[in-house]
Formats: C-alpha cells, structure tokens, sequence
C-alpha cells in the first residue's frame, strides 16, 4: 500500500482571507513525504537495519511496516503567528540560553541511573549512558551557532563598520543640542562637537537577564507573584549518616 503526495496538490481551491491551508491535509503532505523518502532510502540500501530492526531486512516486512505508517494519522502543530517583535523575542529568549536539561530537574544519581522530573512532576530513570546519549543531542554540532548576527552586527563588522555607525549615531544625537543653540555652538572648539564618549553603566546580571529574556528569577516561577526566599539546604546526608542502624 502506498499514497502519492500529489494528490493533495492537484486541486487548487480559493480560501478565505488570512486562510493558508487545512491543518489535516498538512499532516498527510508530511506523511507521505517523509515515507516516500524511507522507502528511496531503504530501495538504494542507505538504512542501518541491525539490531531490532533486522527483520526489516525483509523486504515484506519493511512493506508492512510502511503500511501501517501510512494507516496513522499524523498530528501536525499549528497556530497563529506572533503579534509583534516583542512576542518574537520573548519566545526566543525562552530557548536561545537553555541548555538540554537544567539542574534543578535533577532527582539523583546511583548505581541505577540518573533519575529526572519530566513534565507533571513525574520522574524518569535512565542508565548513565543512554542519559548521556540524549542530553548529548542537545549539543549543537561543530560551527554551528544557536544565533547568527548579520548586517551590521555580524562579527567582521564589530571593529569596523558597526564601530562607524555607532560613532555617527552619537554624533547625530550631539547635533540636535548644538544646532538649537544657535552661533555660541559655532564658536567652541573643534574638539566638543566630537561625539562624546560612551559611558559603561554596570547593570546585576538579574536586572540583564530580564531584559534580554523577560525571566525574573527572583519571582516565584509557579504563582509569577510572589518573591523567591533564600533558604540552606536540608543536611539529607549528616541526618542520614547520623541515623542509628537498624537491627530488626
């Protein structure tokens, strides 16, 4: 059993305004994409079928199996795109600095596994090699770079064209006063229209980390109200070792 892709593009039907297109024959298109791209794949010989998967050797089990593939409806996430560039940046800032799993979902670490919270509050134990295996893949490949600067902001810019512009910015905002000001502007010396030097304002890495991601650490993550209090750490370890053996 298979289904051609094309059929979901040979009809062409005018939608309402702001309408791209069915969420559900999205699902199909990716469907019938990406297995029609495993079955070249499996044709010119590209897949690694060890392991578990050997019985896919069989070419009519590999049929099989794309049958049932084809039978499943797939799900695919739609939604309205953002209002503006703040809703773009808050979104970003969320991922651009996380890191595949954070510490404070860490549970604890023996000779069973690595245990961590997943979402509501469940816990999940993996040995230490399939943890890393996963926590791995969140590890950018080499060269590659979460975010690019372009334009101005690109790195072979940042002493040369970007320092010019930002010269010329600062000479532009020192302008407005002295043209106001009339002749008196005219008759200082050449050195006070030159731009004046940028001032480095020290700004906590808190009040930083708010503007570049919207998230306030010292505000309860849950409530979103309420602020976050300094408390030591429950001694687990000394309660546990001091605890007397038991001899039941």
């Amino acid at each position: 059993m298979t289904e051609s892709t094309d059929n979901y593009l040979d009809t062409h039907r005018e939608g309402r305004r702001g309408y791209l297109f069915p969420v559900q024959v999205l699902g199909k298109l990716f469907r019938g994409t990406l297995l029609a791209a495993l079955r070249q794949a499996y044709d010119a010989g590209e897949l690694d079928l060890t392991g578990g998967a050997a019985a896919l050797e069989n070419p009519a089990a590999f049929a099989a199996l794309l049958d049932a593939l084809y039978r499943k409806p797939w799900v695919v996430y739609a939604k309205p795109p953002f209002a503006g560039p703040e809703q773009v940046f808050a979104y970003l800032g969320r991922y651009t600095h996380r890191v595949g799993l954070s510490n404070h979902r860490l549970r604890s670490i023996d000779e069973r596994g690595v245990c961590f919270r997943t979402r509501g509050d469940k816990t999940v134990t993996l040995s230490a090699e399939e943890f890393l295996r996963r926590f791995l893949l969140h590890v950018l490949p080499h060269r590659f770079v979460k975010i690019r600067h372009f334009g101005l902001m690109a790195a072979c810019h940042a002493t040369t064209t970007l320092e010019v512009a930002r010269t010329r910015i600062l000479a532009a905002r020192d302008a407005g006063p002295r043209a106001a000001g009339g002749d008196e502007h005219r008759e200082r010396s050449s050195h006070e229209h030159e731009p004046a030097p940028r001032r480095l304002v020290k700004v906590d890495w808190c009040s930083l980390l708010v503007a570049l991601t919207g998230l306030d650490l010292p505000i309860c993550p849950r409530c979103g109200q309420a602020a976050m209090a300094r408390r030591p750490l429950p001694s687990c370890v000394g309660a546990s070792s001091a605890a007397p053996p038991d001899t039941s």
